[in-house]
């Protein structure tokens, strides 16, 4: 075998040493000593990584890297703090962004991860932050734009869980037009016009919601024609508002599936200024009706029936609303007119004198899953009666009696007839 004697020097400059060269002829290797290694030079292509990963900013190889291994090695080797923009373009991989998202936020957990690519989770929790943190006398729409720009690809699911009032006494919060008019691909939209901390610059009344907060969020969810999911929480909206949010959603967003309002304290006036602007073919995908804590009377619930009767409402969450004895009445009625599945009347102040409809509910529907009526004051001989009809529905698969004057022996038992209903396979989801 004959040994080469000529040798490129950038290859002589890789493997050579000079420090760590021992000119002992005499030195033997030791043994016992397992860090003996630590001088040996690193692979040439391992010495090629890492200078790739050092001058990835003038030369951002990745997609050229022939082999999966070397690309999984560079990522690992990336500095996190390079411009996101760059890795945007350039970077894919689900491990990189994963041990970029833990980097950033070490205590945050994300929720309902499944199968999201981890680029997808990054982005919208960076887009969420910024809008969050952003104060209205700092905001800058060309930059906004910017960054939205930039997320927008990514982005299907915007969760806001409080926004930064204005400092002066209008109490206008960030606008939230040209973030939503940009995000062509939002799929579902969760807003809370709240504060979570005290500063200095609190004053009672900074955390309410504005008419230019709403002109301006309904303003983007007429261009977001995507959008499947919205949901407004713990803000106090006027009949104007919700007549402007109803006119926004009916118009932009056809493939809306759910509306959620809960702890709006919209009242019954509100709620008719929403129904008012609902024409026969808006909301023709609806299948979730949210309207948790709102002041509802049992006029306002018939007329919200009136609205439902015909869409096929899967979902209708009516919970901490006084709508009395008269209002159930009224819901349990238009279930036989919806493929309802999944019905709350819990903390509604409801009586005894439903149990004749409560009866023929259980007995002749055959849609309902869920049916939650805790915390209402029913009679205690109701569970006995409610025992016999629970025999003859094979569809109900919960139903929560609890804090209802129902003995504890009585709910054991219906507890254990539904639950033969239920698929073994899907137990764990409930």
């Amino acid at each position: 075998m004959k040994y080469p004697n000529t040798l490129d020097l950038n290859t002589y400059r890789a493997y050579m040493c000079a420090r760590h060269l021992n000119r002992d002829k005499t030195r033997q290797l030791d043994a016992i000593n397992l860090d003996w290694d630590l001088n040996v030079p690193e692979p040439l292509k391992v010495l090629c990584l890492k200078a790739i990963a050092d001058n990835w900013m003038t030369v951002p190889y990745f997609r050229e890297l022939p082999l999966c291994e070397d690309r999984q090695y560079l990522l690992d080797l990336l500095d996190l703090n390079f411009p996101l923009e760059t890795l945007c373009a350039r970077v894919r991989s689900d491990a990189f962004w994963k041990r970029a998202f833990h980097h950033r936020w070490r205590t945050f957990v994300p929720i309902e991860v499944g199968t999201k690519p981890w680029i997808r989770i990054y982005l919208e929790q960076h887009l969420a932050e910024l809008v969050e943190h952003l104060k209205p006398n700092e905001y800058d729409q060309e930059s906004v734009k910017r960054i939205v720009d930039l997320c927008s690809p990514f982005v299907r699911e915007l969760r806001l869980e409080r926004l930064q009032p204005s400092l002066s006494d209008n109490s206008d919060h960030v606008p939230l037009d040209a973030v939503l008019a940009n995000l062509r691909r939002l799929q579902r939209i969760s807003v809370t016009y709240d504060v979570k901390d005290v500063g200095h610059n609190f004053f009672l009344g900074c955390a309410t919601i504005t008419e230019m907060d709403v002109k301006l969020m309904t303003q983007g969810l007429e261009r977001c024609g995507e959008l499947t999911e919205f949901r407004l929480h713990s803000s106090k909206l006027e009949p104007t508002m919700m007549k402007r949010i109803s006119a926004a959603l009916g118009k932009g967003c056809p493939q809306l599936r759910t509306i959620a309002f809960p702890h709006c304290r919209c009242g019954d006036i509100g709620l008719r200024a929403f129904c008012d602007s609902i024409k026969p073919h808006s909301f023709p995908n609806i299948r979730e009706v949210v309207l948790t804590n709102n002041f509802l009377s049992p006029e306002s619930v018939q007329e919200l029936t009136w609205r439902l009767r015909h869409r096929r409402i899967e979902k209708l969450d009516l919970r901490l609303n006084p709508i009395l004895t008269e209002g159930a009445m009224f819901i349990i009625t238009s279930v036989f007119y919806m493929p309802l599945q999944e019905l709350n009347l819990s903390c509604c102040s409801i009586d005894e004198q439903i149990e004749e409809y409560l009866l023929m509910l259980i007995r002749f529907n055959d849609t309902i899953k869920r049916l939650d009526i805790s915390s209402n004051r029913l009679s205690p001989a109701m569970g006995e009666r409610l025992l016999q009809r629970v025999y003859e529905n094979k569809t109900l698969q919960q139903l929560d009696l609890r804090n209802t004057d129902i003995s504890y022996d009585v709910r054991a038992i219906i507890d254990e007839v539904i639950l033969e209903n239920r698929d073994p396979h899907s137990l764990h989801t409930w």
